[in-house]
């Protein structure tokens, strides 16, 4: 058994990776950078969930997105960032699925379109970009069902047009959280993935 294919390599990086976990979501302006204040943050920490799972695999991504989704549940109840994160993010389901599913989805998005004609490149973008964006669909999706009257009064308009209102609130958030993915994975992940492979 190589070193790249042994439990020890994927420990260390998910233990590398764990820790930039840490300190995106704790540290200020790293892993939630508020824009406008008031409105949801943009993040980066989906960044390192979407490089883990191209590396390491689907099983490996969701496994961090598990681990960012519990940070964030303990982060609304120590440090929300606006009324919304402490409405939505203190439940678990909201706070642990969309992260969850980010990192399954960058994963398995990758490992399909690897294995077609699609260059490597190509792929790991389009993982960032879908990675991304299920976790802001998912977190509307869920406000939406579990906490639309609630949610719509922050945004005071009527709870069946809240999943419009919402949109609008984060489309800009979620067009650079995608494109930052898009962009970012490849840069990172195709280094790492060759540096995997030479030992």
């Amino acid at each position: 058994m190589t070193y790249k294919n042994s439990s020890a390599y994927t420990i260390s990086i998910m233990a590398i990776l764990t820790a930039f976990l840490i300190i995106q979501s704790f540290i200020p302006m790293v892993g939630y950078i508020n824009i406008i204040p008031g409105l949801p943050a943009v993040t980066t920490i989906h960044l390192t969930v979407i490089i883990g799972a191209v590396i390491l695999g689907t099983r490996q991504g969701a496994i961090l997105g598990l681990i960012w989704g519990l940070i964030s549940l303990f982060r609304a109840y120590t440090s929300p960032g606006d009324p919304l994160s402490l409405l939505i993010f203190q439940n678990p389901i909201i706070a642990i699925l969309p992260r969850l599913m980010a990192g399954m989805i960058a994963g398995f998005t990758f490992q399909h379109l690897y294995q077609t004609k699609i260059r490597k490149t190509g792929a790991m973008a389009l993982a960032g970009i879908f990675g991304a964006l299920i976790n802001t669909i998912l977190v509307i999706g869920l406000t939406r069902v579990l906490y639309g009257h609630q949610a719509a009064g922050m945004y005071h308009t009527d709870p069946t047009h809240l999943i419009i209102v919402m949109l609008g609130v984060v489309a800009l958030n979620a067009v650079m959280e995608a494109t930052l993915a898009a962009v970012v994975t490849p840069l990172v992940a195709t280094p790492l993935m060759r540096f995997k492979r030479t030992q």
